[in-house]
């Protein structure tokens, strides 16, 4: 498996802030493979796709789980360095492959990524999860580059989850994100122009949230998720029906309480 060097101030980051971005943790070969599986996604879409934006207008895709039937995303991520790079960062004693998420934004795809936290969205209860989205594209903000509220992951909330698509509220018994767009002077918030290959991660609570692409350029990523000790199979008001079918497609014995050791859940790194 790949390695990456982690330092201890990669760790502080991670800590303190909820979000860093680590540079050229793929190769120019492995970006290709990763590009051209995006690609047979978007020609062919799958179970757990959605389109978020409607016929006739530029696309915005998401897809979770591609890698349960691409075997070249999951051989690519599974045998990465991210698996080591997340445990080291979350402090964890080891590491599992939690789930894959394809998200373009091709040219003009003006549509926003509202402001949320991934943790509501999940079928997971814990803490020790985090994500790491792969440029696949050059990225700025112009091109939708995610932005991150620095910090929030300790605020001890957990916020409402709304779509993707039309922004209304799924669920209930959360409270509402606060307003971010109409008080960014409130909010550290830290984002990065990325080249293919460099990776942005974060904690599952942590806010964030990506504007429009407003250029001529598409923005490919994949957004990959990574659980370390505490994490276990959760249920709650709120979770996406293509999360929920995925469990239930891929997991169905699993229970909430229950730990991810499942072969859908590979353990990708442990601790020496």
């Amino acid at each position: 498996m790949d390695s990456y060097p982690i330092t201890q101030e990669h760790i502080e980051a991670y800590q303190e802030d909820g979000a860093l971005c680590l540079r050229g943790v793929f190769s120019s070969a492995e970006v290709g493979v990763l590009q051209e599986a995006v690609e047979v996604e978007l020609q062919n879409p799958g179970r757990y796709t959605k389109e978020f934006t409607k016929p006739g207008e530029a696309r915005f895709v998401g897809a979770i789980f591609v890698s349960s039937y691409n075997k070249a995303i999951r051989e690519v991520l599974i045998n990465s360095a991210l698996g080591e790079i997340a445990g080291r960062l979350m402090g964890a004693r080891q590491t599992r492959f939690f789930f894959d998420h394809m998200l373009v934004k091709e040219p003009g795809a003006s549509k926003p990524t509202p402001w949320h936290q991934d943790a509501p969205y999940f079928a997971m209860d814990g803490l020790d999860c985090c994500g790491i989205w792969i440029a696949l594209d050059a990225v700025s903000l112009d091109t939708a580059a995610v932005e991150y509220l620095k910090g929030t992951h300790k605020d001890g909330c957990m916020y409402a989850p709304r779509s993707f698509a039309a922004g209304q509220k799924y669920g209930h018994g959360l409270q509402e994100v606060p307003n971010i767009d109409a008080n960014r002077e409130k909010y550290e918030i830290a984002s990065w122009n990325m080249a293919p290959g460099d990776c942005s991660i974060h904690h599952v609570r942590t806010l964030h949230g990506a504007p429009g692409n407003v250029t001529n350029s598409r923005r490919r990523g994949l957004a990959t998720r990574w659980i370390g000790d505490d994490a276990v199979f959760g249920l709650r008001s709120g979770i996406p029906d293509d999360m929920t079918m995925a469990f239930e497609d891929l997991a169905p014995n699993l229970r909430p309480g229950d730990s991810f050791d499942h072969p859908m859940f590979p353990l990708v790194w442990e601790q020496e």
